[in-house]
């Protein structure tokens, strides 16, 4: 027995030993794993304060570590001598360290360094930065550190891409994420790729993220992750031209968050404004910058400035579209004493914007070729869709004022080969949609075959409810696009049927005039040119037709060479006018036409019918009245405008 309790002694000494053992170790290693390293403290205070580099009194090493061999890296960079710093940050990474978030700046700052040479960040330095942040909890959390890098890498839209892998390939590693982090992430590669063009994955995210947020506690990290996707998903709207559906969705964030918010807080503000002035509700744009200009003593940002710069161009185009020119000059004047301190900020696009602006504000002074210089120049750099499509219209407007028939026959083509790649790039998202739609349907019958938790049938149905909303947003936009001419780019017969029933329940409009015009001898045209260069005439008319008329009127390819215009809250003068200006765009155009039986180019014959009162007439006998002008115009001679105005019927030569 003395035996045995001998031995059952010396085994729990053992065991107890062990436990010892293992609770040394445990604190061994939490000492090598602190929350938060002197060193890492010392580094990051400095990058949050952007003061000048100062060696923090209590970052002392012995004179070959790698701490300090970084140290005297960090001395060159703040010297400028980036070569420098470059060799001693890879140099420290080869000696033996006592720091964990170490490796973490020195590839941080090798990138900078690269950056700084180069004008782009290094792809492998970032991922290595970032794969030693993803194993250290105090970093893995601090959004600014991801973003200053990512930044570095996306100095043009065209590198995009690069930002997205690399913060998708973080996602994936990083352990002790928190969810204020996961959202910022996914909001962060959701607004790439809207920036890129890839709109199928984008706006998916973003919806992603309002499921993620939707019953969790709303601190204000997470409220201002869940303002970013719900402004992203407006600027959606925004984006495909829906400018009432987006006004609604800008109009309930700026409603349901506090004056003080968050920076895109204020674009919310500034799109509504946008949005309204599309509407031609000019009162309600400025109401609503007058509203946010009010906000701004209230907070402080680092961005305020940009933010005012942004007020004054949208009070430059209220002043524009309000007439008053003396006051939108004096909100130049603020915009242009900004830029000449500042350089562009790549999301805002605030100086194109103002030099855009600026371009406006010269044409309506007549002074086209100062416009001209500027928008040609912009036509040039790489811009979004909506700022690369006004800057072509307002170059259109320039040619056909100072008649430079070649350059505006290359800006119609660009405007058509533009609004093509745009309907492509929608097509393909909604296709994107509907794969995601069949995969998530199947994912749904599956789970209900294994008869799975609800928990997961529940989460499958608000994927695919989330699909199907998504998807409605962009049959919406296909549904206007398939009412468009695939060849002209114009509306098509459908687009009138479809203006016909709206007509026949509310009736025409007052102050309403119904264009028809036919191409003359376009049959002798085919037959000399071709009907490839047939086409190709086709499209410069439609182009012509867009550029001649309102923003609020109506283009349609009525069949064949023959167009239909229908113009609203236009009286008989101006409607005349525009018949009048039509002809004398095709004379600038002259495009030839040797076999034609009026002119050396071609020409259009023109009828025309107005309307004084609303719902005088249906849209059926008013385009029957139309329809009869442009043959009175064939038969006194072609190339000239035939109107008709009540019971009074006037020829009039272009």
């Amino acid at each position: 027995m003395n035996k045995d309790i001998k031995f059952y002694i010396a085994l729990g000494g053992f065991f107890f030993m062990l436990v010892l053992a293992i609770m040394w170790a445990g604190n061994e290693y939490n000492a090598s794993n602190p929350k938060e390293t002197l060193f890492y403290h010392a580094m990051s205070s400095f990058q949050e304060t952007n003061g000048p580099w100062v060696r923090h009194p209590n970052l002392v090493f012995h004179s070959g570590s790698a701490e300090n061999v970084f140290l005297q890296g960090m001395d060159r960079w703040a010297a400028g001598d980036y070569q420098g710093a470059k060799v001693l940050f890879d140099k420290c990474l080869t000696l033996n360290r006592i720091d964990l978030a170490l490796p973490i700046y020195a590839y941080y700052y090798i990138n900078d360094c690269i950056y700084q040479q180069q004008g782009i960040g290094d792809k492998t330095a970032i991922n290595n930065a970032l794969l030693f942040i993803s194993q250290y909890p105090p970093a893995a959390n601090n959004t600014d550190l991801l973003w200053s890098m990512i930044n570095t890498l996306i100095p043009n839209t065209e590198d995009f891409q690069q930002g997205i892998n690399v913060l998708s390939g973080y996602l994936n590693i990083a352990r002790n994420l928190e969810l204020h982090t996961s959202v910022w992430i996914l909001n962060t590669i959701a607004m790439l790729e809207y920036n890129s063009g890839d709109y199928a994955k984008s706006i998916r995210k973003f919806y992603d993220v309002e499921m993620m947020l939707e019953n969790q506690p709303m601190t204000p990290e997470i409220q201002d992750e869940l303002l970013f996707a719900r402004e992203y998903i407006a600027n959606t709207q925004l984006f495909l031209e829906d400018y009432q559906s987006a006004a609604d969705l800008y109009q309930q964030l700026v409603d349901s968050v506090p004056p003080e918010g968050p920076f895109n807080h204020y674009n919310c503000y500034l799109n509504l404004a946008s949005c309204y002035l599309e509407l031609e509700q000019i009162a309600k744009a400025r109401e609503t910058i007058d509203e946010l200009y009010q906000y701004l003593p209230r907070i402080e940002l680092e961005d305020k400035q940009e933010i005012i710069i942004a007020i004054q161009d949208m009070w430059t185009n209220i002043s524009l579209a309000e007439g008053n020119v003396d006051q939108a000059r004096l909100h130049l004047q603020e915009m242009e004493r900004y830029y000449q301190e500042h350089t562009n900020n790549v999301f805002l696009n605030g100086q194109q914007l103002y030099l855009i602006t600026k371009g406006k504000y010269l044409i309506t002074q007549r002074q086209y070729e100062a416009a001209q210089v500027i928008l040609e120049d912009l036509s040039s750099q790489s811009l979004s869709y909506n700022l690369k499509k006004e800057v072509l219209e307002l170059l259109v407007k320039i040619y056909q004022q100072t008649n430079e028939a070649d350059k505006l026959l290359q800006a119609y083509s660009q405007s058509l080969d533009l609004n093509n790649s745009f309907i492509q790039t929608i097509q393909r998202a909604y296709l994107e949609f509907s794969q995601y739609y069949r995969e998530n349907s199947k994912l749904k019958k599956y789970n209900a075959q294994l008869k799975q938790t609800n928990v997961i049938v529940v989460l499958g149905i608000v994927i695919v409810s989330c699909s199907l909303i998504i998807i409605s947003v962009l049959l919406k936009f296909l549904s206007t696009k398939n009412l468009t001419d695939q060849l002209t780019g114009v509306y098509n017969r459908k687009k009138l049927n479809q203006l016909a029933r709206i007509y026949r329940r509310k009736g025409t409009p007052e102050l309403f005039s119904v264009i028809m015009l036919d191409i003359d001898y376009f049959k002798l045209y085919n037959d000399t040119y071709g009907h490839v260069a047939g086409d190709m005439t086709l499209k410069q008319v439609a182009q012509m037709l867009s550029a001649s008329v309102r923003h609020n009127d109506y283009v349609i390819r009525y069949g064949g060479e023959e167009f239909l215009v229908l113009l609203n809250k236009v009286n008989y003068q101006v409607a005349q006018s525009i018949c009048q200006r039509i002809h004398r765009q095709l004379d600038i155009l002259a495009i030839p036409h040797s076999a034609s039986k009026v002119s050396d180019h071609v020409t259009v014959s023109v009828g025309m019918c107005h309307q004084q009162n609303a719902a005088a007439d249906s849209l059926d006998k008013l385009i029957q009245q139309a329809d009869q002008c442009l043959y009175q115009s064939k038969e006194a001679g072609r190339n000239r405008t035939t109107s008709y105005e009540g019971t009074t019927i006037i020829h009039k030569k272009k």
